[in-house]
């Protein structure tokens, strides 16, 4: 134990040396456009070798494509909608026959709906599940045995910080993340006796895109939203450290703390001043 707790403390110190990418397949669910969009430009300059897009609007996925193959990487496309379990199964073959093993799987895929549960529409509370959640289990089913096979392999789960801190107005995708991160959580300590294969949960804060247009806090000078690119390059760093959970920005895990020790009243009272609480009353993203 304290041999652990000082290679990690050294680790903080000394730079670590980064993952070679050269050699890995990626695929990036949601990868047409926002933290998707970043992730395979991300991927592609740091030298990945193929790179492959999932995702359910055509347009998006063909422009991303055309953007990363004139960097000079390799990339795909293909139609898929992660919440339907037998669209995965055969795309992911698909794949396999057309572009070869995937080594790095990034479940990105996600939708809100941004409505109290009363207001919420039932077939929209299941689409959430079956995306943000379900999404992550028919895609690392599809994948990760050939992973385990070549003893080489990455699952990427972008989740969110509102997976361990939840807002009203929201509650189809606080619930999904949530249920997401205790699945990577279950993931991440089954693989750590599969050599080779690892996993890495990303928590961001608000990120500036389309999806969570018009969410508004407080004190957005005192909390501002992260950039797609920042949560980008953070996030592949991530992966080529193999790095288990990464919380954007840091303060993220002084609220975590804060969860832990302060009686409930206390964190209302936080959520109200904050704006927290009436943040999703603007909510006009995309769904």
């Amino acid at each position: 134990m304290i041999y652990l707790v000082a290679k990690a403390a050294v680790g903080l110190v000394l730079p670590a040396k980064l993952r070679d990418l050269s050699r890995e397949n990626v695929l990036i669910t949601g990868g047409g456009r926002g933290i998707g969009r970043q992730l395979a430009r991300e991927f592609a300059e740091r030298g990945a070798r193929k790179i492959v897009l999932w995702g359910r609007t055509e347009k998006c996925l063909k422009e991303t494509t055309e953007e990363i193959r004139q960097m000079g990487t390799e990339c795909h496309y293909f139609i898929c909608d992660v919440g339907n379990r037998e669209e995965v199964y055969q795309t992911a073959k698909a794949v396999r026959e057309k572009v070869g093993d995937i080594t790095i799987l990034v479940n990105n895929a996600a939708v809100v709906h941004g409505k109290s549960l009363m207001d919420s529409d039932d077939d929209a509370l299941l689409k959430s599940q079956h995306i943000n959640t379900l999404g992550q289990f028919w895609t690392t089913k599809a994948f990760l045995p050939r992973m385990l096979e070549l003893q080489n392999g990455h699952i990427v789960c972008l989740n969110s910080v509102l997976a361990l801190s939840a807002i009203p107005g929201a509650i189809d995708y606080c619930t999904s993340k949530a249920s997401a991160f205790a699945f990577m959580e279950s993931l991440t300590l089954g693989l750590l006796d599969c050599p080779g294969v690892s996993a890495t949960t990303v928590l961001p804060f608000h990120t500036s895109t389309e999806m969570f247009q018009g969410m508004r806090v407080r004190f957005p000078n005192l909390f501002p939203p992260l950039k797609p690119e920042t949560v980008a390059r953070r996030t592949v760093e991530a992966v080529q450290l193999n790095q288990a959970l990464l919380l954007l920005p840091w303060t993220m895990h002084a609220l975590i703390i804060l969860k832990s020790i302060l009686p409930q009243a206390a964190l209302e009272e936080i959520y109200k001043f904050s704006g927290t609480y009436t943040c999703m009353n603007t909510f006009k993203g995309r769904t």
